[in-house]
């Protein structure tokens, strides 16, 4: 595969490397934060190869890219040098508030350290399997050496999420990480257990109490944290002068930041954690393994919204403090399974022969290793039956491992070849209630996938191909949407548009507050921000109007749109109405790029109006 190829071409769809606040990658996406995410090209962007999907969900732009997506971020590093950006004036965070943030933020952070605890986890199943076969002595030496190292990143947890924490909100690591150190220092630990041992209250400066908390495989209270972090040190930065920064701004910061953490913020965030922990607790409690089996039913869509990742400060924190977790882990487990059965059952019956390898592939991915992406967004969801099937078919194995109490005891991708995770060392039978899961799960969605059928995709089917070159062959033409100057797309003050890269067309600078449709149609998207609106034609012309340059910042202020998605258009009908006056008070450039997304089907696109102004619907555009 050609990695560098396919960053280039993502860069290119994604808007340029102007276009990127932030770039992470967990195990099988590319997750972006991005300034304007009106200007990405979605199509073509799920058309380059190597690109499973893409998802827009928790304040990021997610493009799924599989097994293959460390080499693709490491060549979109060197293409942009994502590896060592920050998040500067505006973050998704920042537009989203509530739960919507707090759950991109967790997810944000959580992605990047989860090799580190599939690398720790991996060893503690290897251990324990070692231990339980008899070959490993658990009172030897080996064993302690293997436990240390399968047991730090769990222990040191607040670190690893420290340094993702800083990068996230854009404060020095270093600070950030010696505030997790003070959390997890040895003496701070033993002095806590001491006091609470005899019932002794310990007070900070005589008058401040200290908490009975252990931080030790904590997630919350560090990421409040660093969220403090980033505040204290912009007011090192105000009140302390410039010929004093070098000796007194790391004083001045750890003074501060330390304290306020350790008696107030790390509490806090050790409450609510426990509050997390508590919900979820309850709902098992009250529900039993039936909720195990509708988690597992569900799952498949809190993947495709792309906050799985928040779930895993719940399963940590479960195996911490009882050891083991047995309704999450068991419950992603049967889903993970279940989409890899699903796309086995696809590949048996499917005629199609590409289709049957590309399934065929995603079911031993799905099974073996527990990437679910090539399965899910490649073959189950597409094919939309398919999804049924192992949604029921992750809810029946859910319901039998829930009901033989199937517990997770360490946190690894759930697949077949990491089973022991589930085996209990002091009770064997674990490992064949696990194996019965599996069996339980496969059996079940393969034949209700069989059972309920799918639409098959014809190997002939050429529907794409007949409707590029049908465009081809005929002349389609634009009205111009408003009223004012015409502009040369390359003269836009914006290189994304200028460079041409999301395609060919021209610009306004409207004179009027209202943007009307150039033809028949439907509204396609319409932006939350009201500043854009993607257009299709009845001809399967495919038209962006994007009001003003960078107006996303305005976050919906002054734009008032007329149409929703999917609206039927006639041409004429007004789409959007907008306060030009007010716009151009903030200071924005509102030349509005009117551009044909699809350009690549058509021959040649032509600026009918030669003159430097147009009014509504007259002839602008001529595409051939």
């Amino acid at each position: 595969m050609d990695y560098e190829n396919i960053a280039k071409q993502i860069l290119q769809h994604i808007g340029g490397k102007k276009n990127v606040i932030t770039l992470i990658h967990c195990m099988t996406r590319l997750r972006f934060t991005l300034k304007d995410e009106s200007i990405v090209d979605d199509e073509a962007m799920k058309k380059t190869k190597g690109v499973v999907g893409v998802m827009k969900k928790a304040g990021q732009y997610q493009i799924i890219i599989g097994n293959d997506v460390g080499n693709v971020y490491d060549e979109l590093c060197k293409l942009g040098d994502f590896a060592n950006f920050a998040i500067k004036k505006q973050t998704m965070s920042e537009k989203k508030k509530g739960i919507a943030a707090l759950m991109e933020i967790i997810s944000s952070i959580m992605a990047p350290v989860i090799p580190a605890i599939m690398g720790t986890a991996m060893i503690r199943i290897f251990v324990n399997l070692l231990c339980m076969i008899g070959i490993l002595d658990t009172s030897g030496t080996t064993y302690t050496i293997f436990n240390i190292m399968g047991d730090s990143a769990f222990f040191f947890f607040p670190v690893l999420i420290a340094v993702s924490a800083a990068k996230r909100f854009c404060v020095n690591s270093y600070y950030a990480v010696t505030v997790a150190l003070v959390m997890l220092h040895p003496h701070f630990i033993a002095m806590i257990d001491t006091a609470h041992n005899i019932s002794e209250n310990l007070y900070f400066m005589k008058y401040i109490p200290i908490s009975y908390i252990s931080y030790a495989y904590s997630i919350i209270p560090i990421i409040f944290a660093v969220w403090l972090l980033k505040y204290v040190e912009q007011l090192a930065e105000k009140i302390i002068p410039t010929i004093l920064k070098n000796l007194l701004q790391p004083f001045f910061i750890l003074l501060i930041e330390i304290p306020i953490v350790l008696f107030i913020f790390a509490p806090f965030g050790s409450i609510l954690e426990h509050i997390l922990y508590n919900m979820i607790d309850f709902i098992h409690n009250q529900l039993g393994f039936i909720a195990v089996g509708i988690i597992a039913g569900v799952y498949p869509f809190i993947v495709m919204a792309g906050i799985h990742h928040v779930f895993t400060p719940v399963k940590l924190g479960m195996i911490a403090s009882v050891g083991f977790e047995n309704f999450i882990c068991i419950g992603e487990f049967c889903s993970n399974i279940a989409q890899g059965a699903a796309s086995a059952a696809v590949a048996a019956k499917s005629k199609n022969k590409i289709l049957k390898k590309n399934a065929a592939t995603a079911a031993i991915s799905a099974l073996f290793t527990g990437i679910t992406e090539p399965a899910l967004y490649g073959v189950t969801l597409r094919l939309k039956r398919p999804m049924i099937g192992a949604c029921i078919g992750a809810a029946v194995g859910g319901l039998f491992g829930a009901f033989f109490q199937l517990k997770c005891f360490a946190i690894a991708i759930p697949a077949i070849l990491s089973i022991v995770q589930y085996v209990e060392t002091t009770h064997p039978i674990s490992f064949l209630i696990a194996i019965l899961t599996i069996l339980v799960t496969i059996v079940a969605t393969f034949f209700i996938t069989i059972l309920i059928g799918f639409e098959d995709i014809s190997e002939n089917d050429t529907e794409e191909k007949i409707k590029i070159e049908g465009s081809s062959n005929q002349t389609l033409f634009v009205t111009a949407p408003a009223k004012g100057k015409i502009i040369p797309l390359t003269e836009v003050k914006d290189v994304t548009f200028a460079s041409e890269i999301l395609g060919k067309g021209a610009a306004i600078i409207p004179e009027e507050n209202e943007i009307v449709a150039p033809f028949n149609g439907k509204a396609v998207i319409v932006f939350e921000t009201g500043h854009a609106i993607a257009l299709q034609s009845d001809e399967g012309l495919e038209l962006l109007i994007h009001v003003g340059i960078d107006t996303v910042n305005l976050k919906g202020k002054f734009f008032h749109p007329c149409v929703e998605n999917g609206t039927i258009i006639k041409k004429g009908d007004v789409l959007l109405n907008f306060d030009r006056e007010e716009i151009e008070k903030e200071g924005y450039d509102l030349s509005t790029p009117i551009i044909i997304t699809n350009t690549e089907n058509y021959k040649e696109i032509t600026l009918l109006n030669q003159s430097e102004y147009c009014e509504f619907l007259q002839d602008f555009l001529s595409v051939q």
